[in-house]
């Protein structure tokens, strides 16, 4: 596994896009650092050759600075239940996942010891990546101009890998609703009693005394205990769009986002998905360093330059494995 230190300006960027302050400088003025970086890898101040004097030197920094970003923005995102992982190229991280089953206890007759053995047989499982990437332009009278802004352009690359993880990790939850048959599941009207039930089956299987509940707000706005709620609970209501708990079980909402290029919600509304408290079923791999690159303006006849980012991503979820989760989805 690849071993992950932060350089200085790393460590600038990763605050900045958390939106802290740090050493007596905003966060605005910690993204003004960052920006004044890439503008010194690039000669100091704005000029097309210099930029093309030093045009790796700028792609290296942004490299640099993109999975510093994506960290920040997916950590504060989906922490409560993805493990984020970087890989050096060509590595493959293997996941263990230990074996929780419940070895039955048998009788023995006097005077032998004929007892049913069991293995103790934890899994391993690899995630797989594949190279994704995003790409911009702007006319070259525009990019002569200096109107090219680089430290801008690695934010919103950075923004549209972390939509895009964002997806595939919600794709990878609810893809194992279908393809794992998992038992404890329910489809229908919402019902307390139905929930609780399924509640109680995650916490007998995989030995645990808390859940937590995962949905979309407006999924999680269908739960409802019919024990009735305290003043403050209506508030969080009102505030929320749904309970944040339902008879001891923490209720967390998932980003919603739109599929990229369509104006549809990716994430379902109509599906909780129920795992033990403190379990990160996903796990998404970064492999390898994030690819920045210019296509030269000569080489198109538009004479537009091009700038491309690129990483190898990857999401699997541990669920694929044992399946010792909770669906219910509302109809």
């Amino acid at each position: 596994m690849k071993s992950f230190v932060m350089s200085d300006i790393q460590k600038l960027a990763f605050d900045a896009g958390r939106g802290v302050a740090r050493e007596g400088m905003s966060s605005e003025q910690l993204n003004e650092a960052v920006r004044n970086a890439i503008k010194e890898a690039c000669g100091g101040e704005w000029n097309p050759y210099a930029f093309k004097k030093n045009a790796q030197d700028v792609f290296a920094l942004m490299a640099e600075i993109m999975p510093t970003n994506m960290r920040a923005t997916l950590g504060e995102q989906f922490d409560p239940f993805a493990d984020f992982r970087d890989e050096a190229l060509g590595d493959k991280t293997y996941f263990k996942v230990e074996d929780r089953s419940v070895y039955p206890i048998l009788t023995v007759a006097t005077g032998n010891q004929n007892i049913t053995r069991n293995k103790i047989i934890d899994s391993n499982f690899k995630v797989d990546t594949v190279l994704k990437g995003i790409k911009f332009y702007d006319e070259l009278d525009s990019f002569m101009r200096g109107n090219m802004d680089f430290a801008r352009l690695n934010e919103k690359a950075t923004e549209a890998m972390s939509n895009y993880v964002g997806e595939l990790i919600s794709t990878t939850i609810y893809g194992a609703y279908a393809s794992i048959q998992t038992r404890f599941k329910s489809t229908g009207a919402f019902d307390a009693s139905t929930l609780n039930t399924i509640i109680e089956n995650i916490k007998a299987e995989n030995k645990t005394n808390s859940v937590q509940i995962f949905g979309t707000t407006t999924a999680l706005s269908n739960v409802v205990d019919g024990f009735g709620y305290s003043d403050g609970a209506k508030d969080n209501a009102n505030s929320w769009g749904y309970y944040g708990n339902f008879r001891g079980s923490d209720l967390i909402s998932l980003p919603q986002a739109y599929s990229a290029g369509a104006d549809t919600l990716h994430v379902d509304t109509d599906h909780i998905i129920i795992l033990p408290a403190g379990e990160k079923i996903v796990k998404v791999v970064f492999e390898g360093e994030p690819i920045v690159d210019m296509n030269n303006n000569m080489s198109r006849n538009d004479m537009q330059y091009e700038l491309v980012f690129m990483r190898r991503v990857g999401a699997a979820a541990i669920t694929a494995v044992d399946g010792k989760f909770g669906m219910y989805k509302f109809s």
